[in-house]
């Protein structure tokens, strides 16, 4: 059975945006660990959304191709109910984690 292009093409767009998102936390992380190091705060928030953001983009981009492609051909809407909920949450944890720590050091000078 051939697969329609268009499955796969919808199913890459969606894979390369969640690689987008991840590059961006990545950029962010490492400008986060820069600016630490600079300013002589601490390197934990930095290597904490870096390290996470590297873990969801291996686990979760593979996933929601073989999540949407799957949805895709069984002619079903590929809108997932939990997952950008889930992502969502998960990266303003780490934003409001890294923002935390940030205050704390700030409030140690």
């Amino acid at each position: 059975m051939t697969e329609n292009p268009d499955v796969t093409a919808v199913a890459e767009r969606t894979a390369l945006a969640w690689q987008r998102t991840t590059i961006g936390l990545l950029a962010i992380g490492a400008l986060l660990v820069r600016w630490s190091v600079v300013e002589r705060f601490a390197l934990w928030p930095g290597i904490m959304l870096t390290t996470a953001a590297a873990l969801a983009g291996l686990v979760l981009v593979r996933r929601r191709y073989q999540r949407v492609r799957a949805a895709l051909l069984a002619g079903q809407t590929p809108l997932s109910r939990y997952l950008i909920p889930g992502a969502t949450a998960v990266v303003l944890v780490l934003v409001a984690g890294v923002g935390a720590a940030i205050l704390l050091e700030y409030s140690r000078l």
